[in-house]
């Protein structure tokens, strides 16, 4: 709020006397007339220049010049509109001292609007009710200010009291009405927006050119979730004005009928009707939405053909959001960088844009420009855009500070602000935190339980996630608007955490609720849940959910084609991507050439996988990066051409930073052919690179175990140590019913834990007898044999084995996840077991899928 505006004391004294005839002060022009002050004040008041209004209020009482009925309203729109309650608090007593209080009635409506718009709903209402004869207009302005502070049923019930006085309705009465329904829960809304939609059909409210009710009527169904009802009145009224076709085309964005907005707008110009700035900043968020990047362009240029348009911040904020959702955050700089009159809203769509396009440091440092430079505060909007920034930027170091900051601004109540705090809070592993700030939230929306959802999942708290989930999905949660239930979004969190647990169970639960509410047709539920299905080892039913998708995007082939590579299936993954450019639906990306590049690799196919390196950008124009580097790098390595790998690494166009992946590529593949030499200089690399990262020292140290050369093994794990650098301990999951079970290894918490082992013991006497041999160079430490039998034993791939053999039926496929690569002896022994107890087991590494049955794996111990 700008600081109070102060009026000097002349305003309450009387007018000097005229100076005497006599008198030698030089002669001035005479002041204005009383009306010539009234006619500036109306003049300026109706041209919102507010200070001037004020000012020019000051000079006049200042002069001697008593205000009048037409000069308070004048100067109450003005406070009003600074908004300047100490000078409307001046104003309302200079009223009182001049009698206008009570009559004429238009001063003491004004004031109720004055008092509403400082945010002082007190005094308007007091004042309402010191109205003795109250007029059409002194109700508007009272069921206006309820609806100003959200207090919707006593809107409506001052509009039921307003009626049995027997006192007409206007449109803009009818305008609030509307509004204070559509806020209602979705069954109150609908029943008495259709009241008062019957109330005006009787009364001809919109007939003819009665715009505004009928405008307020499409918003009003189209917010209560009746968009259709919203079409056929649209599609009914001849009348449209500008307004009309605006409000159309924001209802159908706002209900994410994209194609049916665009189509409107298209229609609205064949009516010859010229689209405003309302209309682009509605239609654009359509255009973002399905990625519609020529439509919004044209957009784009349209505005800039037009000045107006172009110079203003609603479209230059949409403009913005259009371009940083699609990626293209120079253009939507760009558009901020031209407009000279930077409103929040601008400031807030650009800081947004740098965050969700992973340029945290830059969001920042807008977010201190906004403050520092152009002097403007906060609101939540941008806090709920900083707060992820803050959590992701590395130079940000104490990022709970940031609450404090919250706190301090008076924004901790605000929903979208918790939001964020609890999404802050779970990404630091603080999940108590958020569960406190979860729990003391007033009004929980859609997007509060989704964050408290990916909250849980972050920290691997899925049980509880799961529970969440469930808890929307039977009852729905009633808030003080709507029934909240899960939405795309929210299948979109908990899809993927039931593929990398590989809880198929849970995942079909899903995916069955996204079929019952219509959810699937969504490309990116479709594109999750061909994922999941992957993930949990169902490549048919991910393939199946991929036939049957309306729209694809490249998002959803890459899926698909990554899903191929990772089971083993390389020729399949080829003739998928070989589909995807022969039916010209999405062009590959570069993420597509990872997954095609990674398919290779897994399946051998080092010819084909060279060539489809090579031709990349002169194909496809898709410039290699370091991450195809190391994909080539792998698929080298796997093959056994060291050398080659290498040379390519040492030869690729690229920083010294850039080329960690590659490194850690080649290392992974001296650790599979046991070359001490060449993983040494990868380890060398990488160790200055990434000093933090624990693989690389593991994988070093793995090499010289599986040499025997325990000094240098014993002495990586030293150094690894005395960095503080620590191994990530090794996990596998199991679904198993309605659970998931986590399984690390040695695992001795688990209540089966008794049983587990003794079934295991027994297991691998019988794997013994059948020949297997354990692989003892798995085992890092330097002890007895037989001691590393057991330490090989409790590996938490094959406790979940054992686990899910005791806890499922005879002959029923058992899937098991697990955070890290399989190691030799677990991949051997699980050869073993599925065919000692005659089981289809499906353990999913890091790096890809294993099928084992009757004694062998799909990837033909190519891995």
């Amino acid at each position: 709020m700008a600081s109070s505006m102060v009026l000097p004391t002349p305003l309450l004294l009387p007018a000097l006397p005229p100076p005497s005839p006599n008198s030698t002060s030089p002669v001035h022009p005479p002041p204005p007339s009383a009306p010539s002050w009234v006619d500036t004040l109306r003049s300026q008041a109706r041209a919102n220049c507010f200070r001037a209004t004020l000012a020019t209020y000051v000079e006049m009482t200042s002069a001697g010049v008593a205000p009048d009925h037409f000069a308070f309203p004048a100067a109450l729109k003005a406070a009003a509109g600074v908004p300047d309650p100490a000078a409307g608090r001046q104003l309302h007593a200079a009223v009182v001292k001049h009698g206008y209080h009570s009559s004429p009635v238009t001063v003491a409506n004004t004031l109720v609007t004055m008092y509403a718009r400082c945010g002082d709903l007190r005094s308007a209402l007091q004042v309402f009710d010191g109205i003795p004869d109250r007029d059409q207009v002194s109700w508007n302005s009272v069921i206006a200010a309820l609806c100003m502070f959200e207090l919707w049923e006593l809107a409506l019930g001052s509009f039921r009291s307003m009626q049995e006085q027997s006192v007409p309705p206007s449109s803009f009465t009818l305008v609030s009405v509307a509004l204070a329904c559509s806020n209602l829960d979705r069954a109150d809304g609908i029943r008495l927006g259709k009241e008062l939609h019957g109330y005006e059909l009787r009364n001809r409210s919109y007939c003819n050119e009665k715009r505004f009710a009928f405008n307020a009527l499409v918003a009003m169904y189209a917010k209560l979730g009746g968009v259709e009802d919203s079409v056929a009145l649209f599609e009914r009224f001849q009348h449209r004005d500008v307004v009309t076709w605006n409000t159309m085309i924001s209802a159908l964005t706002q209900n994410d009928r994209f194609a049916a907005a665009i189509s409107v707008l298209h229609q609205m110009v064949v009516a010859g009707i010229k689209p405003d700035g309302v209309t682009l900043s509605s239609v654009l968020p359509a255009c973002s939405r399905m990625d519609l990047l020529d439509a919004g362009r044209e957009i784009h240029a349209y505005a800039f053909r037009n000045a107006d348009l172009f110079m203003n911040t609603f479209v230059a904020s949409a403009l913005v959001d259009l371009y940083c959702n699609l990626g293209l955050v120079e253009k939507g700089r760009a558009v901020f960088d031209r407009i000279s009159e930077r409103r929040l809203g601008l400031w807030n769509a650009m800081i947004s844009g740098y965050a969700q396009n992973g340029l945290d440091d830059d969001a920042l440092k807008l977010f201190i420009d906004m403050e520092v430079v152009a002097g403007l505060s906060p609101n939540e909007t941008t806090m709920a855009s900083v707060l992820p920034a803050c959590v992701r930027s590395e130079a940000f170091r104490r990022k709970e500070d940031m609450h404090g900051y919250v706190v301090k601004r008076g924004m901790e109540g605000d929903k979208f602000v918790q939001n964020a705090l609890m999404d802050m809070y779970s990404r630091v592993g603080e999940i108590d935190i958020s569960r406190k700030i979860f729990a003391g939230m007033e009004d929980r929306d859609v997007v509060s339980w989704n964050t408290m959802i990916s909250g849980c999942i972050v920290c691997g708290c899925y049980s509880e996630a799961f529970d969440l989930v469930n808890e929307m999905q039977r009852n729905g949660v009633s808030t003080a608007v709507d029934v909240v239930k899960p939405n795309n979004i929210t299948l979109m969190t908990v899809l993927p955490a039931c593929g990398s647990l590989a809880a198929l169970g849970k995942g079909k639960e899903v995916h069955g609720y996204a079929i019952r509410h219509a959810l699937d047709s969504d490309v990116a539920v479709g594109s999750a849940s061909v994922d999941m299905y992957a993930k949990c080892g169902c490549l048919g039913l991910a393939r199946a959910v991929f036939d049957r998708m309306p729209k694809r995007n490249v998002v959803t082939w890459n899926v698909l084609i990554m899903a191929y590579g990772m089971h083993g299936q390389g020729e399949e993954a080829m003739e998928l991507f070989e589909l995807m450019l022969a039916k010209g639906e999405v062009k590959p990306s570069g993420v597509t050439f990872i997954a095609a590049l990674a398919a290779c690799s897994h399946s051998g196919m080092v010819s084909r996988g060279m060539e489809l390196f090579h031709g990349m950008k002169e194909d496809h124009g898709v410039e290699p990066d370091a991450d195809h580097y190391a994909c080539v790098v792998d698929l080298l390595g796997r093959a056994g051409k060291l050398d080659e790998a290498h040379h390519l690494i040492t030869t690729m166009d690229a920083a010294a930073s850039d080329k960690a992946a590659a490194w850690s590529s080649l290392l992974g593949a001296c650790r599979i052919h046991r070359h001490t030499q060449l993983g040494e200089i990868a380890a060398k690399h990488l160790f200055e690179l990434e000093p933090d990262e624990s693989s690389h020292y593991v994988l070093l140290s793995n090499i010289y175990a599986a040499s025997g050369q325990w000094d240098k093994s014993m002495e990586v794990r030293r150094n690894m140590k005395s960095m503080g650098v620590r191994k990530e301990p090794g996990c596998s999951w199991i679904e198993v019913g309605d659970d998931v079970h986590r399984f690390t290894v040695g695992d001795s918490a688990h209540p089966q834990s008794t049983q587990i082992h003794a079934f295991l013991e027994t297991l691998w006497d019988r794997m013994k007898r059948e020949g297997y041999v354990p692989d003892t160079s798995c085992v890092l430490h330097d002890v007895e044999e037989r001691e590393k039998e057991v330490l090989l034993r409790g590996h938490s791939e094959k406790l979940a084995i054992a686990f899910g053999i005791l806890n499922t039926p005879p002959g029923s496929t058992i899937r098991v996840a697990k955070n890290l690569r399989v190691c030799a002896d677990c991949h051997e022994a699980t050869k073993f077991i599925a065919r000692l107890v005659g089981r289809q087991i499906i353990l999913r590494d890091m790096r890809r899928f294993h099928h084992f049955r009757d004694g062998s794996c799909s990837c033909g111990d190519y891995w």
